[in-house]
């Protein structure tokens, strides 16, 4: 019968996810690890495997329960453009106070184009928030009965966008063009929903 461990493991995890986050996947040795878990190697190895295993765990980690609490507001049955721009308004201001921007998109920037995990992990946050953004969108459209074709996932492309260019203004520490793109963006959903108002 396996020994228990006497450790929490999620609680491990999360010390390992903001290891990697802050200092990168090639950045972080397993001496680092072992270091900063206060577990040894071969706790680590047994319990989550090699590096680049645990890696994988701390980014599902952060996407189960970082990427999509904070996401949860788009997903609601009422959510509209209003909920959209309460939530990029606060997005913004969440890229002011977290200095290491998103673990998911800092990963895609090391090492997504060669690797296959970190590509599927970085293709199901889009597809999540693109899912998001288009509830909010469709239901605009359904509340204001707008029978006019709005090219509704043009504008969730540009969403997508924008919230990662949002994340890289707030790692820059550019928060006065973080402010006013996140404005001017606001205002171009905004006026885009108008327009076809005013021609229904």
């Amino acid at each position: 019968m396996a020994r228990k461990s006497n450790f929490d493991k999620d609680e491990k995890l999360v010390e390992a996810m903001q290891l990697f986050w802050q200092k990168g996947y090639a950045n972080t040795s397993i001496s680092d690890l072992v270091d900063h878990l206060s577990i040894n190697r071969f706790s680590i190895y047994n319990t989550f495997g090699d590096k680049y295993a645990l890696y994988q765990s701390a980014l599902n980690y952060y996407f189960e329960h970082s990427t999509k609490p904070a996401s949860q507001v788009l997903f609601e049955p009422d959510a509209n453009l209003t909920t959209l721009k309460q939530f990029l308004e606060q997005f913004a201001q969440r890229q002011k106070e977290q200095k290491f921007g998103c673990f998911i998109q800092n990963a895609l920037l090391e090492h997504g184009i060669s690797d296959e995990n970190v590509h599927s992990i970085g293709e199901k946050l889009m597809n999540h928030l693109s899912d998001g953004v288009t509830n909010c969108l469709n239901n605009e459209v359904k509340g204001r009965n707008l029978n006019q074709q709005i090219d509704i996932q043009g504008l969730v492309d540009l969403t997508l966008v924008q919230i990662q260019g949002m994340r890289v203004l707030g790692k820059a520490k550019q928060y006065q063009r973080l402010d006013t793109a996140t404005q001017q963006f606001i205002e171009l959903i905004q006026a885009t929903f108008a327009m076809h108002q005013t021609h229904h």
